[in-house]
């Protein structure tokens, strides 16, 4: 399985520990291989303290991110949602190359979220998983 195309089959994004993490080379804990946001690091916490950390919990409380299983980064294909947990979580850039303010972040990949959620959507109403989501109802996952 890997991360975008595969939603469908592991209901969403797989991130901050709900079946992945990643840990940097300075050993902060990080939702995903491509967030590179944290408030942690192994080095000063364990891994269960880790994964109950802030940002961690603002992913869990907020996964699946979106009913379109085509559509589950909170980056890529939900704008805001990255910035929103980050900012509730009190998480600071990670990035070890060049720090990356969310908001900037978020705002350059707005262009192909937007592009992609309307080709999402078209797909994800027309597959069996999508028309088996719209009958079920019973989920409270994000819109």
């Amino acid at each position: 399985m890997d991360f975008w195309n595969d939603g469908e089959y592991v209901n969403g994004c797989i991130a901050a520990g709900r079946n992945y993490l990643h840990i940097n080379a300075n050993g902060d804990v990080e939702p995903c291989a491509f967030i590179h946001y944290s408030n942690v690091n192994i080095k000063d916490v364990p891994l269960l303290t880790a994964l109950k950390s802030p940002l961690f919990m603002e992913y869990r409380k907020n996964q699946p991110f979106n009913k379109n299983q085509l559509r589950p980064c909170p980056l890529l294909d939900n704008q805001g949602k990255l910035a929103e947990m980050v900012h509730n979580s009190g998480a600071h850039s990670t990035d070890i190359a060049s720090s990356e303010d969310v908001d900037c972040l978020v705002a350059k990949c707005k262009y192909a979220a937007d592009k992609w959620e309307i080709t999402a959507e078209k797909l994800w109403t027309n597959s069996p998983a999508g028309k088996k989501c719209a009958a079920c109802k019973q989920c409270n996952t994000q819109e």
